[in-house]
């Protein structure tokens, strides 16, 4: 990846005239709420939900496919598209099909953030290390117990990442944590079997890369 400054001296732009644009198809509004705040200008992050106009894995990532060749996302400069999607049995039957098709257009920047059960698994390990073998229903109450005295009129599309944020560094090493724990378990994590699980500390990782290059 050229950093931002070597995309100055190639292109003639400055980072502020061509931040690295972060591009993310959701599922759901509460993914779109907590990553919007990543947006960042100041330090060449802009961060951009796209409507997909799908709920499933195996939908969001063919659209994201089809909208990476039908728009400029510049990957030497830096721009990434994350399809962000549950495990979810039920609407995500073919999971294994949607990570086929990304691995198939990494080179073009295609990433995901997955979580097992649900999203609000990140928001745990900002407290605590991650419960096994919970439905999304039980995550989702966990989070409500958590942040209750914080946060006590807390639903499912509230905000908390202002009350998350001096707790980012503890839930990033969680996952890492979690990560290694679940790959000596699991031959594949990116799986319905592995739960808990995510893979946001990837996302997290790529945000301070871009800082630090600017």
């Amino acid at each position: 990846m050229r950093t931002r400054a070597r995309g100055k001296e190639q292109k003639g732009k400055s980072t502020k005239d061509k931040p690295c644009k972060i591009y993310i198809f959701t599922e759901g509004d509460t993914e779109e709420i907590y990553l919007k705040h990543y947006d960042n200008r100041k330090r060449g992050i802009e961060v951009i939900p796209v409507d997909s106009g799908h709920t499933d894995a195996v939908g969001i990532v063919r659209y994201a496919k089809t909208y990476i060749d039908e728009h400029d996302v510049d990957v030497e400069l830096g721009d990434k598209c994350y399809c962000v999607f549950d495990s979810d049995p039920k609407s995500n039957p073919n999971i294994s099909e949607a990570f086929d098709l990304i691995r198939g257009y990494k080179h073009k920047g295609l990433e995901c953030i997955f979580s097992n059960p649900s999203f609000e698994i990140w928001f745990i390990l900002h407290y605590r290390q991650a419960p096994y073998g919970k439905s999304a229903e039980d995550v989702k109450r966990i989070v409500r117990d958590l942040v209750k005295e914080e946060m006590p009129e807390y639903k499912e599309t509230t905000d908390i990442f202002d009350i998350l944020k001096a707790k980012q560094d503890r839930a990033f090493k969680e996952a890492i944590l979690l990560h290694k724990a679940q790959s000596k378990v699991h031959e594949n994590v990116l799986s319905h079997k592995c739960n808990p699980y995510t893979n946001i500390f990837e996302f997290i990782s790529y945000i301070r890369e871009v800082k630090k290059d600017i």
